[in-house]
């Protein structure tokens, strides 16, 4: 279990050091956490914020405390798919094709337009582009065991999907929404309602953004909750109607889930010509709803590993 009096000490650590960043060469590296063989260092938890504050420079504005739980919630994330994934490989290692392909994704959001600028924009934040590339490893290999292990589990119903698109065909004009979201677990309505409050204290003091990065559990933390453009036409039932009540802005109440409970946000809103070819639609709900359900099973499948690791603070 973690002792609440190193933790403070551990947070102590890492408040001299970012308000020391100049010479940080001069601290000692210490051990903060353990999980199983692997470790968070001092220096583990400084390069997380680093990595995180260049991919949500918004969270600059966050407390010492705040960026501290930000970036070691990340690191034991990290760390606990990784010795899941070690259990089935020798090394971390994904063909180059598919790793500049999600660097090139994220570097694109940054609005840099090369692998060449983006090295140097790492160089410039000080941040190692080796580092970078080992985090875009991990999650490329965790979305690929994901894949293997749950990909036959998941069910999607052509025919309905059929006869949803049969009946919005003849609307000319259909709805696209940006979507943020903030996903959590509990284990009673006790903690339920702790956590709820505490999302929203922090959505009114600090914003939705940085609520995420904070409380949420889910892989789009990291970018601040958000998921990207979802047309209305590929949204679940209850997700839509959930939605169809909101306005840009506007955030939902926490709605129950497979794998836990999702607040979800609409940051914009906008309509678009719809262009119907029933296999191509099929085709792009089907892998929209097949990517849903894998989220899910990778949320709950880290909930397990986390459940089963004992987590030391040292």
């Amino acid at each position: 279990m973690l002792r609440a009096s190193k933790i403070k000490l551990s947070i102590i650590v890492i408040f001299t050091l970012i308000l020391n960043i100049q010479n940080l060469n001069a601290f000692e590296n210490k051990i903060l956490f353990k999980i199983d063989n692997e470790i968070i260092t001092t220096i583990d938890i400084y390069e997380e914020i680093k990595f995180l504050k260049v991919f949500n420079p918004e969270i600059n504005s966050l407390s010492d405390v705040e960026l501290f739980e930000i970036s070691k919630n990340s690191l034991i994330k990290d760390k606990i798919k990784k010795i899941e994934i070690m259990k089935f490989v020798k090394e971390l290692k994904i063909d180059d094709k598919f790793l500049l392909k999600l660097i090139k994704r994220k570097y694109s959001k940054l609005n840099i337009n090369s692998i060449k600028d983006f090295e140097k924009y790492l160089k410039k934040e000080n941040l190692s582009i080796e580092f970078v590339k080992e985090k875009f490893i991990i999650e490329l290999m965790w979305n690929d065991l994901i894949y293997q292990k749950f990909n036959k589990k998941v069910v999607i119903d052509k025919e309905r999907i059929k006869k949803e698109i049969s009946q919005n065909s003849q609307k000319k004009f259909q709805k696209e929404y940006l979507i943020s979201e903030i996903v959590f677990n509990v284990a009673n309505k006790d903690e339920f309602n702790n956590k709820y409050q505490k999302i929203l204290l922090d959505i009114e003091k600090v914003g939705f953004k940085k609520t995420a990065l904070i409380h949420s559990n889910s892989d789009s933390a990291t970018n601040g909750g958000l998921i990207g453009w979802v047309k209305e036409v590929n949204l679940n039932k209850n997700l839509k109607k959930v939605i169809s009540e909101l306005k840009p802005g506007q955030f939902s109440k926490p709605v129950r889930t497979s794998s836990g409970f999702i607040i979800i946000k609409i940051d914009e809103e906008k309509e678009y010509v719809s262009k119907f070819n029933l296999a191509d639609k099929i085709d792009e709900i089907i892998r929209f709803k097949t990517n849903e359900q894998l989220n899910q099973f990778s949320n709950m499948y880290l909930n397990k590993l986390k459940k089963n690791l004992i987590i030391y603070g040292l």
